[in-house]
């Protein structure tokens, strides 16, 4: 399926049903070369979901690198439909790549604490964030 083809698709899904497009449309928007900032927003905020509900949200921040990270909040802070998904956001972001970590992974309780409040959050409100990585889509259709 082509790139406008699957975005198309993608935006008239039902929010509960696109879980069958999301790795299709994560995949081609990651192929591509030049990553506009609402691509790196869509494909940082679907990793952050995706990890989080599938291994804990700690390991999306752990492995992510900060300047897609800075990307999205940037991004957040402009069209976030609501504070409360830019907060929980930013909440994580800590610098889990610190030396200090990288020999035994001993990373501060509060860090821990707090991911575990972001993956509940997420969990509750997989909807919203759904709804607004559609959004995100809808709001630049033509732009890819």
């Amino acid at each position: 399926m082509d790139m406008q083809t699957l975005i198309e698709k993608s935006i008239s899904i039902a929010p509960e049903e696109f879980y069958l497009i999301a790795s299709d449309l994560f995949l081609q928007l990651s192929n591509l070369q030049e990553k506009p900032g609402f691509v790196v927003a869509f494909l940082e905020l679907s990793s952050w979901m995706g990890t989080s509900l599938r291994s804990g949200v700690w390991t999306y921040y752990e492995a992510a690198e900060q300047e897609a990270i800075h990307k999205t909040i940037e991004y957040l802070h402009q069209f976030a439909p609501s504070e409360e998904l830019n907060k929980m956001y930013v909440l994580g972001n800590h610098d889990y790549q610190d030396a200090a970590y990288q020999t035994d992974f001993n990373y501060p309780q509060a860090w821990l604490e707090e991911a575990e409040l972001i993956d509940q959050w997420i969990f509750e409100n997989e909807k919203e964030i759904i709804l607004f990585l559609q959004n995100i889509l809808r709001m630049h259709i033509g732009c890819l």
